[in-house]
């Protein structure tokens, strides 16, 4: 997941559950522009302002491990097994 990602989920919660950016602003203790800049995508907010955000929307955040991005090596055999296959067919 990327920061595109968590702004839209961001931006969606609060539109369900009908807040404008300055009420979200209030319960997050941030101001109605910081909210529009994060959900614009101009302005990053650091960790802490974005738990705050989460957490007036009613939400929480979870990290976990994840899956990495592949490797060259992942990569050459993925599309190495595909072309081998797609001759042999």
């Amino acid at each position: 997941m990327d920061s595109i990602e968590i702004r839209g989920i961001l931006a969606d919660r609060r539109r369900e559950l009908g807040l404008t950016q300055a009420e979200l602003g209030k319960r997050a203790r941030l101001s109605r522009e910081m909210v529009l800049r994060f959900e614009n995508g101009g302005h990053d907010i650091g960790l802490r302002r974005l738990l705050r955000l989460a957490s007036g929307l009613g939400l929480e955040m979870l990290v976990r491990p994840g899956n990495g991005c592949p490797v060259l090596e992942d990569l050459s055999a993925l599309f190495g097994e595909a072309s081998e296959e797609d001759g042999n067919a």
